[in-house]
């Protein structure tokens, strides 16, 4: 019989993964299982007989080598979005392994190819997959298909900034001329890593409806721009100085009302009237429509086949020996990398002692992780600057 599970990044403490979590259990006849994002090559329902089927919407992901999921899986793959690290070694390195597409090579090519197009959030997460002979398509964020929430008493006496810049915080207020209540909020929420299910989504509505309820939301983030969209709340979003994956915005930047930080505080916002409010363009109705028919019709094609055996929804053609061949020579590769970015970045740290104070705590931190505990064969040029390291003197 077949189970449904829900994607969630159970460690995350950006609610905004939530908000795309809840946005896919609308559609679902009942939650089974949560399916952990990090880690669904290892994901086993029970005795691992009976298929789960689950909406693959989301921003994938820290840990690639954990790739492919596991045959239990039957994915409905839309609203995919692959993330690439910065390119600046000592600000990846710390949170990061060194692999960007090669978890897309392969068996865990192969996964995708099973399965059919792979929606994708953005035409760059496209891109990629165009690179990696990948099918794929434009299918928008699931966070387009939310629902809207309930009034309040208090609607459209307020205005929420979210996450904004403080200079750019101050200018909105200035624009608004003091004819609403000011409200911050951020999306980064602390405490609720490691929360439950029942937990996340009282949360989230409490989110949600504060957004519904405003005169008019700011951000800089997309999972408040985008459920502004799909509730009908006037939104304006201004990109902060250094956004951490702007690749995000592609297409969203033309549906939105949107401004670039600097140009902002420079020029403003004419556009967008900060005293009433700006209705959002209709863009991306279209978009919300089709892909709520795409997860509508899975659903139904799900229930239709409930009693079917697993075999019947498996559409991969590799077999394990294949798969566990495949994902050690992927982790191997991965540690190799590792390794090797382990020593530029051991080489820069006794080089540059000179760094900033915040590069050279970084470059310190992964020293003591991972050369100094390391195992491995040196080069002659780290043991040659190994044994400059100063040594704590006794006391």
């Amino acid at each position: 019989m077949i189970k449904y599970g829900l994607l969630v990044n159970e460690k995350n403490e950006n609610i905004g993964d939530d908000i795309q979590s809840y946005a896919e259990a609308q559609f679902l006849p009942r939650v089974d299982v949560i399916c952990d994002r990090e880690n669904l090559d290892a994901f086993k329902y029970k005795d691992g007989k009976d298929p789960v089927a689950l909406i693959m919407g989301a921003w994938f992901m820290w840990h690639k080598y954990n790739w492919p999921p596991s045959k239990q899986i039957v994915p409905l793959n839309v609203g995919f979005h692959h993330f690439n690290r910065e390119k600046k070694l000592e600000e990846s390195s710390s949170y990061a392994v060194p692999m960007t597409t090669e978890h897309y090579s392969g068996v865990g090519g192969e996964w995708f190819k099973s399965y059919g197009k792979v929606g994708c959030r953005d035409y760059y997460t496209c891109g990629v997959f165009d690179s990696m002979n990948i099918p794929n398509y434009f299918s928008g964020c699931v966070t387009l298909t939310l629902p809207k929430q309930k009034e309040t008493k208090d609607k459209g006496k307020y205005i929420v900034l979210v996450d904004l810049n403080p200079k750019v915080e101050k200018k909105v207020i200035k624009l608004s001329k003091g004819k609403f209540e000011i409200r911050k909020v951020s999306h980064i929420t602390k405490n609720i890593a490691g929360a439950t299910w029942e937990e996340r989504v009282k949360r989230v509505e409490e989110y949600l409806t504060l957004y519904q309820n405003a005169a008019y939301v700011v951000t800089k983030r997309l999972h408040v721009a985008l459920p502004c969209l799909a509730m009908g709340v006037p939104v304006m979003v201004i990109q902060s100085v250094k956004m951490n994956d702007p690749n995000r915005f592609e297409p969203y930047r033309e549906w939105l009302h949107y401004a670039r930080n600097e140009s902002f505080l420079k020029n403003g916002y004419p556009d967008f009237d900060f005293e009433k409010g700006t209705p959002n363009k209709d863009d991306y109705v279209k978009t919300r429509e089709e892909l709520t028919k795409t997860i509508k019709d899975f659903i139904d094609y799900c229930e239709k086949n409930k009693k079917q055996p697993l075999e019947f929804f498996d559409k991969t053609t590799y077999t394990d020996l294949e798969l566990y061949k495949w994902k050690s020579d992927l982790m191997k590769r991965a540690l190799l990398k590792t390794h090797l970015e382990s020593k530029k970045l051991f080489v820069r740290y006794i080089k540059e002692p000179q760094k900033e104070k915040k590069t050279q705590k970084v470059l310190k931190y992964i020293y003591s992780k991972t050369i100094k505990k390391t195992k491995l064969k040196d080069t002659k040029l780290i043991k040659k600057l190994r044994a400059k390291v100063k040594k704590p003197k006794k006391k």
